[in-house]
């Protein structure tokens, strides 16, 4: 492939994705800023270590923008430690494993056709293959039950209680779930990557006090490039996971994205972020309330987040791809207790981060929602010039 080659299939992808409607929920758009940084000349450096203690020489402006990072990070969860190194919220779990526990521990987590996540046990997955995995499932109601949890971890007595999920729509009650763990000597990691920018706007209960760990992703609510962050306000079980992080498990940091995570970090430490969530979570429920009304089906009827399953009764798979073709993107998603396979389970997931960056808002949102369960229920594909005329709307970056 030569050079204009790649250039076109560039400004395909970019094109592809200023016409097309993003309601993935493990997605959003960065900043041009970030997007900058992150092009910036430090894609050349090699940062090795932590800032003031490099194996690398040439490090010292680089040190302050780690540092400044950190900080930033710090003020905006609250946090008394932070490690911003980690390249994805996979590779900041595994870091904690490797801290809190030896090989076949057990772990308790949320059990994946429940809204899980694949590194919090996936049977396919490192978690599920180093560790013991115990899974809690939901209540008869979807939600998920302290109670239940009680009752297995005095039973099995786990060394790690996982929470946070990749298809939850509801709350999580932090305190009562240290209170449990705490009785029977369990640690607790809270994986908040789906809703760290709902948290750090104060929108959500912050879990940083009831959590031994907490780990995210800083690409979906929190509006970041691709990423991993850890948080904690136990300095003994942190200075063993820097150590995990480096030298444990990955070499030199991407120093070309911790300045970007920086950047974006400093755009989260802002009232117009808030703002920004504040309409996330109202688009979020105005979308959910459409599509109640005209007779799907939620795993619960209320969402205090970016995002909601609907339970489809035709192929998922079929339906993802005849909504592609329209300019729409989601995912198929399993539904509680799903009885079908990964590959065509029984739920789409829809998720609001990223119209909402859009600037699309309460009628834009309901209108999409129409146009979904017109395609779905009429299996056409008529609307892709409406999805267009609305995208030229509302662009990402004009």
């Amino acid at each position: 492939m030569n050079f204009y080659n790649f250039i076109n299939l560039l400004k395909i992808e970019s094109i592809k994705q200023e016409k097309t409607i993003n309601l993935i929920a493990s997605e959003n758009y960065t900043s041009l800023a970030s997007i900058i940084y992150s092009s910036s000349c430090y894609i050349n450096k090699y940062t090795e270590g932590y800032p003031n203690n490099r194996y690398y020489s040439g490090c010292k402006i680089f040190d302050i923008f780690e540092n400044k990072s950190i900080i930033e990070s710090q003020l905006l969860f609250s946090s008394l430690f932070s490690n911003v190194q980690p390249h994805s919220g996979t590779q900041a779990n595994f870091s904690v494993f490797q801290t809190l526990l030896t090989k076949n521990d057990k772990i308790l987590s949320l059990d994946l056709k429940s809204g899980g996540h694949l590194t919090h046990g996936f049977k396919k997955n490192f978690s599920g293959q180093i560790y013991n995995i115990i899974n809690y499932c939901l209540d008869k109601n979807n939600k998920i039950n302290n109670y239940n949890i009680e009752l297995i971890i005095k039973k099995e007595k786990p060394k790690l209680l996982i929470l946070g999920y990749s298809s939850y729509q509801g709350k999580i009650d932090w305190k009562n779930l240290k209170n449990i763990s705490k009785k029977n000597n369990c640690y607790i990691l809270s994986d908040i990557s789906h809703i760290s920018g709902f948290i750090c706007s104060g929108l959500i209960e912050n879990p940083i006090n009831f959590s031994n760990v907490v780990s995210s992703t800083t690409h979906k609510t929190l509006r970041c490039i691709k990423g991993g962050i850890l948080l904690s306000n136990n300095e003994k079980i942190f200075n063993k996971i820097n150590s995990s992080v480096f030298p444990g498990q990955q070499g030199g940091c991407i120093s070309n994205n911790i300045i970007a995570k920086y950047i974006s970090f400093k755009e989260a430490n802002n009232f117009n972020f808030i703002y920004y969530t504040k309409q996330i979570l109202i688009n979020s429920k105005i979308m959910l309330k459409t599509f109640l009304y005209r007779g799907y089906k939620s795993s619960i009827n209320e969402t205090i987040n970016h995002m909601f399953l609907i339970k489809i009764q035709s192929c998922s798979l079929l339906i993802e791809k005849i909504l592609e073709k329209n300019g729409i993107l989601l995912n198929r998603n399993f539904f509680p207790n799903d009885f079908k396979t990964s590959f065509k389970p029984s739920a789409i997931r829809i998720g609001l981060s990223a119209v909402t960056t859009r600037k699309m808002k309460n009628l834009e949102v309901e209108l999409l929602a129409n146009y979904i369960c017109d395609i779905i229920e009429n299996n056409e594909k008529k609307f892709n010039n409406k999805i267009k005329i609305l995208c030229n709307k509302f662009p990402i970056y004009k």
